[in-house]
């Protein structure tokens, strides 16, 4: 069995996996505009192993959060999959540490409008906010203490936070695949904001 992973979060991210959740190839581009790019990196990465997206056993996909636009290219492509019958399955970013084992800590990123989004966890209780980007600093000092060092998408996302969910998939991909597997995960795409208020226009 062959498993296809695809992550358009923040910029392109694909991987193909084996029956035991390991690597096959892992493939991080910097490309922000997964539209342009998407269907043709994966028809390379499927053709560099001799296979046909009908081989695929199954697709993970990363549903956010993220930009609207970068998340339904990837639930787009979820929903064509599971209508010729391919197993789906989909995960949040931010819960990567808390599946892996970490039990508490705050996850942030970028939520476009000058703001951040933060989660955070102490064992099953979450929670969400949106910030200005100014806050960061603040929300550090109070949170570290008790959470630890923030965790973020990808480690160049912000200056001195290193803690990534990027790496953690890249590194523990039979653990957290295994996982969201036994535990047929399917969430729906997370959006920073409702999209009434993403898409809001003023009359100002």
């Amino acid at each position: 069995m062959t498993y296809l992973f695809v992550d358009t979060s923040d910029h392109l991210v694909l991987g193909l996996l084996n029956d035991k959740f390991e690597w096959i190839e892992f493939l991080e581009t910097s490309d922000k505009k997964s539209s342009a790019s998407i269907h043709s990196k994966i028809y390379e990465l499927l053709k560099a192993h001799d296979l046909k997206i009908g081989d695929i056993s199954a697709f993970f996909q990363v549903a956010g959060p993220g930009s609207y636009t970068g998340m339904r290219i990837s639930e787009g492509m979820s929903q064509v999959l599971e209508w010729q019958k391919t197993q789906i399955y989909s995960f949040y970013h931010f819960v990567t540490p808390k599946l892996l084992g970490f039990d508490k800590g705050a996850w942030i990123s970028r939520a476009f409008k000058g703001e951040i989004f933060l989660y955070e966890w102490r064992g099953d209780e979450v929670k969400t906010s949106l910030h200005s980007e100014d806050e960061l600093p603040r929300l550090r000092e109070e949170l570290e203490g008790e959470l630890g060092e923030f965790w973020t998408h990808f480690s160049e996302t912000f200056e001195g936070i290193n803690r990534s969910s990027g790496e953690l998939v890249k590194e523990n991909s039979r653990k957290l695949f295994s996982l969201i597997a036994k535990r047929q995960m399917r969430e729906k795409p997370f959006y920073y904001r409702s999209l009434e208020k993403e898409f809001h226009v003023s009359n100002k």
